[in-house]
């Protein structure tokens, strides 16, 4: 099969690029090669199955990158609004909530891969399903893709649309940076994002239980990065958005630790005050009543068991200040050692990739004339809240046209 415009992977960033691709040339000289049997399957899992689509306060502040810089002109390149506008266009009615985050009208992910599936079929863009691409070779003024079911498509311009490591149960299990290095970019080592945080000698008192509240992550004591929201335990360690939010950062830390604080709304001195004010008061005669309306009841146990106090064979005058000054920290520091992360399994996203500095605002290669690189392969992972659809759409888009517009005039690969 020939093609002026190939893009290898179905997924968020493929589609877009695909569908930008076919504005410029036409359908027919547009195609999408993908290993699984149908594109799109991991929108469905987006915003548990709602897929947050995109968010209208994207700015590079919510992505990390080693090039922040190139990041923040990619962005520009097509930002949410132009975003939303792809999609109207497509006939999908959009909601967007105070916050800035958009979803569907209907709040269905499955409503936004199929407003994508009919806009691929109406402008007659092939999707080759069931094809793995294995490597790339030079062909002519262009590149040949090469499968490992033995085929082999040959394109004018290939747009590299593979994804990340994370959820390789939707078939983004890495192989694109092979794909990547062998057009001689370098990749930034992989690592998952947007995951659960497992944590050492965690509480078995702790498992299931949630509590809003400020989690931050530090390395060697020194504070990293905080996120507010629900903290959710469970037997590995902490799970929720804060935990998720700061996954992406647990790289830089060479000791993580993570410090939970139940009560942000309350300074370590008032914290103080109010048990010592409740150890005198009637109303909290025992330790099992002494955090009663602070926290929950079970949270409040385990807290105490782990300054060696048994919340129900003890009055609460009999607490002494430094016990009452080891509470007081647990609650509003109560630190746990991070070995690691949940596996790519459990991940929405992936850190690391191919160096932004490698390709230009359209996502062409400056290695490999005529390749171009989008979504989730590039050094880019953004926080919870459709930021990271955001960067699919833009990079896509911005490529599809970018490498339309090159096919049509016949023009040769960005260096």
């Amino acid at each position: 099969m020939e093609r002026d415009v190939l893009i290898i992977g179905g997924g968020a960033s493929g589609l877009a690029a695909a569908l930008a691709a076919a504005e410029v040339l036409g359908g027919q000289r547009v195609a999408v090669l993908e290993r699984l049997d149908r594109v799109g399957k991991k929108l469905l899992a987006t915003g548990n199955g709602r897929c947050n689509l995109t968010n209208r306060n994207a700015a590079p502040e919510h992505y990390h990158t080693a090039h922040p810089g190139r990041l923040a002109r990619m962005l520009e390149r097509v930002p949410p609004e132009a975003a939303l506008d792809f999609f109207a266009g497509l006939g999908l009615l959009c909601d967007t909530q105070p916050d800035g985050r958009v979803y569907p009208y209907c709040y269905q992910a499955s409503m936004v891969l199929d407003v994508l599936r009919a806009a691929l079929e109406r402008a007659g863009v092939s999707a080759v399903c069931g094809q793995t691409a294995a490597r790339f070779c030079r062909d002519g003024g262009g590149l040949a893709v090469e499968t490992q079911e033995g085929n082999r498509y040959r394109a004018a311009r290939v747009i590299l649309a593979a994804g990340g490591a994370a959820a390789p149960q939707f078939g983004t299990d890495g192989a694109g940076y092979a794909l990547a290095r062998a057009a001689g970019h370098s990749v930034r080592t992989p690592y998952p994002c947007l995951v659960p945080l497992r944590c050492a000698a965690f509480p078995a008192g702790l498992k299931g239980l949630r509590a809003n509240g400020v989690l931050t992550l530090l390395d060697a004591g020194r504070p990293l990065r905080a996120a507010r929201g629900e903290i959710q335990f469970a037997e590995y360690g902490l799970s929720g958005i804060p935990a998720m939010q700061l996954s992406c950062l647990l790289p830089q830390a060479r000791q993580p630790q993570a410090a939970v604080d139940l009560l942000p709304q309350l300074s370590i001195e008032e914290v103080r005050g109010m048990l010592e004010a409740r150890c005198q008061s009637s109303a909290f005669p025992t330790l099992e009543t002494l955090l009663l309306g602070l926290v929950g009841k079970r949270l409040g146990y385990t807290a105490m068991k782990a300054c060696g106090l048994q919340p129900l064979s003890r009055a609460s005058a009999g607490l002494s200040p430094a016990e009452r000054g080891a509470l007081a920290e647990t609650l509003k520091n109560w630190r746990f050692a991070v070995t690691g992360t949940l596996p790519w399994a459990q991940a929405q996203a992936t850190g690391g990739g191919v160096p932004l500095c490698e390709v230009d605002e359209n996502g062409a290669s400056r290695k490999c004339p005529g390749l171009y690189l989008v979504g989730e392969v590039l050094d880019a992972v953004g926080e919870c809240g459709g930021f990271n659809l955001q960067w699919a759409w833009a990079t896509g888009i911005a490529a599809g046209r970018a490498a339309g517009q090159a096919a049509l005039e016949g023009t040769p690969g960005q260096r």
